[in-house]
């Protein structure tokens, strides 16, 4: 074991080499080296030569110093390594070096993996390490090795039991099978067989409880809601891009005044796993300055397509709640005035949900009492095109809503426990 000192990578080239930089004379017969930093903390590194390279000195780039905690001419002491386990399958996290960087651009995994064992043939990989990625022409990758298994080379030579286990260290052989993974809040789009496990959230809260929901007599209509509007949604993306499928961008809520239209829409946002939902009164879109009732409209959609361009078809769900929707969007032309608002604004709405740049990460929820007056356009497929009906309850509806008015009278015993709260109908002789 020596000393040696730290020093800078010496070209951009072998920056994305992933080794370490030595003299050729100080490790003549040496492939990879191990380095102690003190503490009791060492790493080990494949190595390159190069002649700029000082005697008794390694150049890092700066992705490896990151790693191992490195400082410019810091002193290490470094010993040759033998490596004695192969990789047969290393999981790598992937996310671009530019955090800022945004881009719907798709990343194949397939080929990031054939890439990868090219560019990285025999080296040593520990879980944690870093390192850059130039994939192709594309944009330059941080990767993050998150989990290696390994089988023993000695094992495999006895005949012995060779079956793949968790290691904290590994080197790279040809037939290792490599997987990537989506840095968390990373914005790159990968696809392929490649792709590792994705965390996904689920889109139904699993603190929801629909007994606390304070809503009485309308399960068949929560019943259509989720089969029409949300089984779409509980699919990876990537499932609903090869089944060519779309999700339901908009429900009307309609019916008699005072049937539940607005409890159950604020419901539905607290149900979801999603972003706090932006209710709206219909007549607050309306402004008295030219321009300014378009604008509104587009203000409440700014959040989702900031957040569509960055991640793509892994943007979180925003729904988007309108009370009195009626109220703007009545039949255009029905309305007189030579001022056009109201068919402007529907125009604004219907560019939005279903126009050239469709969004596919809102969920629009219109409620009103008078369906006959809502423009024809915003009722066709696209658009708010599941339309559920809230009636009046039935007799079993009308019991549930009696006993969530009397649940907390029951709770601190304001009620007998002998009150029965079923009407039994009074036959008239």
């Amino acid at each position: 074991m020596a000393v040696f000192k730290v020093a800078k990578c010496p070209t951009d080239e072998l920056s994305l080499s992933n080794c370490a930089v030595v003299n050729e004379a100080d490790f003549p017969n040496s492939k990879h080296i191990k380095i102690h930093t003190g503490g009791g903390q060492n790493f080990v590194f494949s190595i390159k030569s190069h002649p700029s390279i000082a005697r008794y000195t390694v150049g890092f780039s700066l992705p490896q110093r990151k790693w191992a905690v490195l400082s410019l001419n810091q002193e290490i002491n470094v010993e040759p390594y033998h490596p004695e386990e192969y990789i047969s399958s290393i999981v790598l996290e992937a996310d671009f070096m530019q955090k800022k960087t945004t881009s719907q651009e798709q990343y194949d995994t397939d080929e990031m993996a054939k890439e990868f064992l090219y560019s990285f043939p025999n080296q040593m990989f520990t879980v944690g390490q870093q390192l850059a990625f130039a994939f192709k022409d594309k944009k330059l990758l941080l990767l993050v090795i998150k989990d290696i298994e390994v089988v023993d080379i000695s094992a495999i030579k006895s005949g012995g039991d060779a079956k793949p286990r968790k290691a904290k260290i590994g080197q790279l052989i040809p037939n290792t099978l490599v997987q990537f993974e989506k840095a968390e809040n990373s914005s790159l789009n990968l696809v392929g067989k490649s792709k590792g496990k994705v965390v996904r959230q689920s889109i139904i809260n699993p603190d929801w409880d629909f007994q606390k929901m304070g809503i009485g007599g309308l399960s068949n209509e929560f019943n259509a809601i989720f089969r029409r509007a949300f089984a779409s949604r509980v699919f990876p993306p990537e499932i609903i891009e090869q089944l060519n499928c779309k999700h339901v961008k908009g429900i009307l809520l309609y019916g008699p005044p005072g049937t539940g239209k607005t409890l159950m829409a604020r419901q539905i946002g607290k149900m979801l796993n999603a972003r706090e939902p932006k209710i709206v009164n219909g007549p607050q879109i309306l402004d008295k300055y030219v321009g300014e009732s378009e604008a509104n409209v587009r203000r409440l959609f700014a959040d989702a397509e900031e957040e569509e361009k960055r991640a793509g078809p892994n943007s979180g769900l925003h729904i988007i709640i309108f009370d009195e929707i009626d109220a703007i969007c009545k039949q255009r032309g029905s309305v007189a005035g030579n001022t056009g608002v109201h068919d402007t604004v529907v125009n604004q709405l219907l560019s939005k949900i279903d126009g050239v740049e469709q969004l596919n990460n809102i969920l629009v929820i219109g409620m009103t009492n008078r369906k006959d007056m809502i423009d024809d356009a915003l009722l066709r497929p696209g658009r708010l095109e599941v339309q559920v009906e809230i009636s009046l309850p039935n007799e079993d509806g009308r019991l549930q809503i009696l006993e969530i008015h009397t649940a907390r009278m029951k709770q601190y015993k304001k009620m007998g426990a002998d009150v029965d709260l079923r009407v039994n109908r009074v036959q008239w002789l």
